[in-house]
């Protein structure tokens, strides 16, 4: 029984260590660019109150005005402005990690709960959609955590390479964690914060990373856990 418990504790650390479950995307429809929550296709609700800001910026590089609505379970954006790129940042706060799945939660709560935890993190979340490539596309845009292309992803092709490169705190980050959003292809990043990624679909693309932190003496987590996704579309 302890050998059976020990391997179902093994194995959701380390899907929870390596897998990306819900994330943050952005889409625009008719003109309102929607901040997604789920795990795509599937789109989850979230409290609109954890995101913490948005920002859009014109083919130029330069930030343009966003006009925020919050609505019950999701914000939508919209700017009289043509937007080229929108990065925005959220704070998903704590979760544990226990052999009965993934509660929200601090390390704290869930021990004073008598429950078993395996894993307990901060989680913030931050992502970037392109919906116009320009030089600027190559610029990191101020996110804590981001991945920037160092190609125009708008004018690849499926099976092209597009060369990244991930930055946290404005400087390329080494050990980072990149998947697609199918799942295909992932690996680290190397010391200068590059990773290449092969391009497997038409339309709609995501490109994930995901960071970690350990941190000393904190009763509520054991680690700071970042997520970041860049989206664009292949017309």
């Amino acid at each position: 029984m302890k050998i059976k418990l020990f391997a179902t504790i093994v194995i959701i650390l380390i899907l929870t260590q390596s897998a990306f479950a819900h994330h943050l995307w952005i889409e625009k429809e008719d003109g309102v660019f929607k901040v997604l929550w789920g795990h795509p296709p599937e789109i989850n609700p979230y409290e609109p109150e954890k995101l913490k800001e948005a920002k859009a910026f014109d083919i130029n590089g330069k930030e343009v005005a966003l006009t925020r609505k919050n609505e019950k379970d999701m914000v939508y954006l919209s700017s009289k402005s043509n937007v080229s790129i929108i990065a925005v940042s959220f704070e998903g706060g704590y979760l544990v990690t226990t052999p009965d799945g993934k509660k929200r939660a601090t390390k704290r709560e869930a021990a004073k709960a008598g429950r078993q935890i395996i894993d307990s993190i901060y989680s913030s979340q931050y992502a970037k959609g392109l919906f116009a490539c320009s030089e600027n596309t190559a610029k990191p845009s101020g996110l804590k955590f981001e991945i920037v292309p160092l190609k125009d992803p708008c004018k690849l092709k499926v099976n092209d390479i597009l060369p990244i490169r991930i930055y946290f705190d404005g400087r390329p980050l080494e050990g980072a964690t990149v998947e697609t959003g199918n799942h295909a292809e992932s690996g680290k990043t190397g010391k200068e914060g590059q990773f290449n990624i092969k391009v497997s679909e038409r339309d709609k693309h995501i490109i994930l990373a995901k960071y970690r932190i350990p941190v000393k003496d904190n009763p509520d987590a054991d680690f700071f856990s970042y997520t970041t996704a860049l989206t664009w579309e292949i017309k």
